[in-house]
Parts: C-alpha cells; structure tokens; sequence
C-alpha cells in the first residue's frame, strides 16, 4: 500500500474514533468512566492533528478554502435566529 493511502486511511480511522468516543462521552453518567472518555478523546483529538499536519505537509490532504467574511456571518445569522419547534 502506498503512503498516501496509508495515511488517509489513519486519518479516517482517527476520525471516525472521535465520534465514536464524543458519542459514548455524551451518553456516559459514570464521572470515573466519562473523565477516562474525555482523556481517551483529548489525547486522540492531539494524534489526529498531527496525523492531519503529515498528510497536509506531503500534500495527501488539501483543507477546503477557508470561508468568506460574508459565508462565516451568513452562517452565524442562521445559527442565532431563534428556534420555533
């Protein structure tokens, strides 16, 4: 397997353990056990962006543009307006 590969596939299987520990953090009312999550998670968030800086480095990952001052305020208008349910 080629590097490129190697490493996106890394990068993806990061990611999706992130959500899965967000998921179980969220769920969890044992403190002990959600304090071990929160660790497991903080610790995984740091090698996960490390990973990301490689692949970014050997340009295996090109981030999207970044937003517009005009994208980032029409989304924040969307996400203030008040919720009617």
């Amino acid at each position: 397997m080629q590097e490129k590969a190697m490493v996106t596939d890394a990068l993806n299987a990061v990611n999706n353990g992130l959500k899965g520990l967000e998921d179980m953090i969220t769920q969890t009312e044992h403190q002990d056990l959600r304090q071990t999550l929160i660790k497991m998670r903080n610790d995984t968030e740091t090698s996960q962006y490390e990973l990301y800086s490689l692949a970014k480095s050997k340009n295996y990952y090109v981030p999207a543009r970044p937003a517009t001052a005009q994208e980032i305020e029409s989304v924040k208008a969307s996400v203030c307006q008040p919720q009617t349910f």
